[in-house]
């Protein structure tokens, strides 16, 4: 019986299907419907298809190999980089325990040594012989990113040991201020310091990366894909011309350079960002006329604030593993996972722990490091890298247009485009057409939450620096989190921030209008309290006159709406002036004019302007 299926399927010819059929067969899915909402519009620009063919791939602009072409499929061939460096940043105050942290999370996994200078009370205290002793740091390698003051003193620092180091002690020297404000000018004499110390440790550390590239702040702010692969480009360029007047090839500037990205929610733009990456590169390595083999460049990775939230904070280990796994498959050379609790400003031994192994289960069991470029071939993919790589050119030329990195910052032009983006950003997530799970969706409104502190910011030294319009980071969540606490503090005040719910009709008719302002009001914290089932007037008038509360919602199907609203809405105002009473759906003004309905709750609706407007009403009662 097997064998003779196995023959008939063996012998079975399937026929190739075509463009228009497949529309039909879509079209028939759909009841008829357009086929246009089944197209997506990116940040981008871009416009996401729902079916990608081999008619929409540039094959000669495909490379087969990886080390080869214009490195779409990697820098390096196949044989001489296998995966990638887990480089969990370590964040410790104290130097002595930080030097603990690092020789556990070695034992634990880990192969980078990568901590956060930012965080140590006293610089001075870093010794890399006394890791040298433990730890082999010509064969282990150090991932250090700092600002350039605190660059200066790890230089300092390296400089002084006899020792045999690789990997990155790198700063960015344009980026490093930005959300304060403050670039440092291209011919200041900290410019000066900071090339002086390039040079130096270059003459002892010849294998030390020690120029960064540092995409994070723009995309921490909220920069598209494009404009993150627009800006690398151009400081890249930027600190080649540098170099350059200081006596430097662009050859030995680009074997000193290492980027670093975000990793964002997107997941397939997110992984083609980083093959599109190396295409663009390949043009700035051409046009400076590096060396053949000498072209390559290790991008450096890490997951996303901007898209963390200390709400329901358990659900950013899924936010971080699947932005992990994005960077991984787009082929990234180092990769830090933050925990969880990172925003509530103290992780815990757990949750670090759980970052770390996010990345050992996505190479010990998932095998990600003993394949090269695994997603290449998709048509989506390739398709989506070739769209990447051409819009990036295109914000890499403008930038180039006008003048430079430096210009465009001194202008506050590229500000301004990135904040666009943030704002459209946070628009999407305030209606809700961009969801974040356990914040504007599914969110639980009675959780113990932990908030970060709020601290004073350092003071810097602005002198020999360029003032400029500031590109402040941003997180989705940060808006619905501070719905919390407002909420928090008004049932500490003895205000339970609550709104009932009354229900009218079969509970399969008011259920997806109840669960619906349910999950809206718990977004901010506030509970939802459902009635039973009314069916008449006079038993919702009793149950309203019995509440403690003063705020309602009707909740309903149209029919009923139309039977009880305006009878409702007529004998609160006259009965009960000081009741707020909203009804649930797509309401026009002409109607809840008509019910004398305060306001409504309906899908698309800017939830954060109406949160703000209940909360502020309870917030003057509460205060007089």
């Amino acid at each position: 019986m097997y064998c003779m299926f196995t023959d008939r399927a063996k012998k079975t010819d399937f026929k190739k299907a075509t463009i228009k059929e497949w529309e039909k067969a879509v079209q028939s899915s759909l009841k008829n419907a357009s086929l246009k909402g089944l197209y997506t519009d990116t940040y981008e620009g871009i416009q996401l298809s729902p079916l990608y063919t081999q008619n929409q791939i540039d094959y000669e602009r495909i490379d087969q190999y990886p080390g080869e072409g214009n490195f779409l499929r990697g820098f390096f061939p196949p044989g001489k980089k296998s995966g990638w460096r887990i480089a969990q940043k370590l964040k410790e105050d104290d130097w002595n325990k930080l030097k603990h942290q690092i020789k556990s999370s070695l034992q634990r996994g880990q192969d980078t040594v990568a901590f956060d200078p930012l965080r140590l009370e006293k610089l001075d205290d870093v010794s890399f012989k006394e890791l040298n002793d433990f730890i082999a740091l010509d064969q282990i390698p150090l991932l250090i990113f700092s600002d350039s003051r605190r660059f200066d003193i790890i230089a300092q620092n390296l400089l002084a040991e006899n020792i045999k180091v690789s990997g990155a002690v790198a700063a960015d020297i344009v980026s490093a201020e930005l959300a304060e404000g403050f670039i440092v000018a291209p011919d200041c004499e900290q410019m000066e310091d900071w090339i002086s110390q390039i040079k130096l440790l270059d003459l002892q550390f010849p294998h030390l990366r020690t120029v960064m590239v540092d995409t994070k702040p723009y995309k921490e702010a909220g920069a598209k894909v494009i404009q993150e692969l627009g800006v690398s480009l151009a400081l890249a360029v930027f600190y080649i011309e540098q170099m350059k007047k200081a006596g430097w090839t662009p050859a030995k500037t680009a074997s000193k350079l290492i980027f670093r990205f975000s990793i964002g929610s997107d997941f397939f733009i997110e992984l083609s960002k980083f093959r599109a990456f190396r295409v663009l590169w390949k043009t700035i390595a051409d046009a400076y006329g590096l060396p053949e083999g000498k072209q390559a460049v290790p991008v450096s990775a890490e997951t996303a604030n901007l898209t963390k939230s200390v709400l329901d904070p358990y659900v950013n280990m899924l936010r971080a593993g699947n932005e992990a796994f994005a960077g991984i498959l787009g082929g990234v050379d180092y990769l830090h996972v933050g925990s969880f609790d990172e925003l509530s400003g103290h992780s815990t031994d757990f949750s670090k722990r759980i970052a770390r192994n996010a990345q050992l289960l996505l190479k010990e069991e998932s095998f990600l490091d003993r394949v090269i470029d695994p997603a290449g071939g998709s048509y989506f993919i390739e398709a989506l890298t070739s769209n990447l790589v051409n819009e990036g050119w295109n914000f890499f030329q403008e930038i180039d247009k006008k003048e430079g990195i430096i210009e465009v910052l001194r202008e506050g032009w590229l500000q301004g485009k990135i904040k666009e983006n943030a704002a459209d950003q946070l628009k999407d997530m305030e209606t809700r057409k961009r969801s974040a799970v356990g914040v504007n969706v599914y969110a639980m409104g009675n959780e113990q939450v932990r908030y970060p502190k709020t601290g004073s910011t350092t003071r810097l030294d602005a002198e020999g620096k360029l003032k400029l319009d500031p590109l402040q980071h941003v997180r989705l969540a940060e808006k619905f989190e501070r719905f919390r606490q407002r909420s928090s503090q008004l049932s500490l005040k003895g205000k339970t921030p609550t709104i009932r719910l009354i229900c009218l009709g079969e509970l399969k008719a008011y259920k997806p209008y109840a669960d619906f302002v349910s999950g809206v009001l718990a977004s901010a914290g506030i509970q939802a309290v459902w009635s039973d089932s009314f069916k008449d007037l006079k038993h919702i008038k009793r149950y309203m006159l019995e509440s403690p509360e003063k705020d309602f919602c009707l909740c309903g199907p149209q029919s009923l709406y139309a039977e009880f609203a305006a009878d409702i809405g007529c004998w609160v105002k006259e009965s009960l002036p000081n009741v707020h009473l909203d009804i649930a759906g797509s309401i026009t003004e002409e109607e809840l004019a008509s019910f004398q309905i305060d306001g409504t709750f309906y899908s698309g609706q800017n939830i954060v302007e109406k949160l703000n407007d209940i909360l502020n009403r309870w917030e003057a009662d509460l205060n007089g």
